[in-house]
């Protein structure tokens, strides 16, 4: 069902075709033949090549559209990235000389290790930030990457 939910012109066709079916079945009506019957005895030939290339225009058209949206995705995707990271790097920036405050106060060593901890995770997000391609993302694979409880067991800093 998620395949016809966002398919509109599947569902107009199949349920035109199932119009044409009951009718043919049920009633002995043939609406297509009579229609090429009016057509071929008014000398309207035209009317289905004409017919067929506007519904291929408007299939391309569509189908350009899709592509145009995709490629605006991406781009807006990869600009919040950055704006991400750049926050993520401010961040890191400001812990990094709230360390050099602590050290020269003589706090407890204990949480100048757990600020240390945290930069260390705020870098292991910048590269995972950084190694994201909109064109090819993954959401499964980027929450393993993200994940909370993930970022507690792989946070082992180098102290």
């Amino acid at each position: 069902m998620k395949f016809l939910k966002h398919n509109y012109v599947i569902m107009v066709v199949a349920a035109i075709t199932i119009s044409i079916l009951i009718l043919n079945i049920f009633f002995d009506i043939y609406p297509i033949l009579a229609v090429i019957n009016y057509l071929e005895g008014n000398k309207y030939y035209w009317v289905i090549p004409v017919g067929s290339a506007v519904i291929l225009v408007l299939m391309l058209f569509k189908r350009n559209m899709n592509r145009k949206i995709a490629n605006e995705k991406a781009i807006l995707f990869s600009a919040t990235i950055r704006t991400i990271q750049d926050l993520l790097q401010n961040s890191n920036s400001s812990m990094q000389l709230l360390i050099m405050d602590m050290n020269e106060e003589g706090v407890n060593p204990e949480l100048i290790r757990n600020a240390e901890k945290n930069i260390y995770e705020l870098n292991r997000l910048i590269g995972v930030l950084a190694s994201i391609d909109p064109e090819r993302i993954k959401l499964k694979e980027l929450n393993e990457n993200l994940s909370i409880i993930h970022m507690e067991e792989k946070s082992t800093p180098a102290v």
